[in-house]
């Protein structure tokens, strides 16, 4: 029949064509085409200039004419050969790697048997606890680093009560180091408090 309106299940098909539009179309403009500027950027050379680096790609005239037009492209791979030859790179990323490993251990050992706590807990019981682990999340996480400052810092909470009961003589350094790729105890103290409550949930 001329004019009438499509069946449900035409218009659910394009309700939900819609509805997966926009996470993808907000992924493509906020993920992907910034990757592909970064990836663009690592390709070209660079200068001294502004922006501060040479373009991949140029029309230049060629010899047969005004009309003889032809695309040049230039491709750099320095910034590719520096990862490889400054050990800074490499170093920081092997410090990244251990970070996460040891962060991820922890999260286990803590989340692990905290999901198992509440999984074998009382039906009336279940609820408050995942509020317990929820709740703190609800704060700011920058103000969340800020009070791990206030405890881990040299004259902190921590350092001042293990003064008080004589388990140490001087405050130990519980803060990154300035240059934590060459450290020998990288700065993991945050990492398991701001994973564990997913991970326990999940668990």
């Amino acid at each position: 029949m001329i004019g009438a309106p499509p069946p449900p299940a035409c218009r659910t098909g394009r309700g939900r064509l819609l509805v997966l539009l926009f996470p993808y179309g907000w992924l493509l403009l906020f993920f992907l085409v910034p990757f592909l500027i970064v990836l663009k950027i690592s390709f070209s050379e660079a200068v001294l200039a502004q922006p501060p680096y040479a373009p991949l790609t140029a029309w230049l005239q060629g010899p047969n004419g005004p009309e003889d037009w032809r695309l040049q492209i230039t491709v750099n791979f320095a910034s590719f050969l520096r990862l490889v030859e400054d050990n800074l790179y490499w170093l920081a990323y092997l410090s990244s790697l251990k970070i996460a490993a040891v962060a991820t251990v922890l999260c286990l050992l803590i989340g692990y048997p905290m999901a198992y706590g509440m999984a074998r807990a009382p039906d009336s019981w279940r609820t408050p606890l995942v509020m317990l682990v929820i709740l703190p999340f609800w704060t700011s996480f920058l103000i969340r680093v800020y009070a791990w400052m206030g405890i881990l810092k040299t004259n902190g909470l921590l350092n001042n009560f293990l003064l008080s009961l004589g388990l140490i003589h001087e405050p130990s350094r519980l803060i990154a180091a300035p240059r934590p790729c060459h450290q020998d105890t990288p700065p993991i103290h945050t990492l398991p408090y701001k994973s564990f409550a997913k991970k326990s949930v999940l668990l």
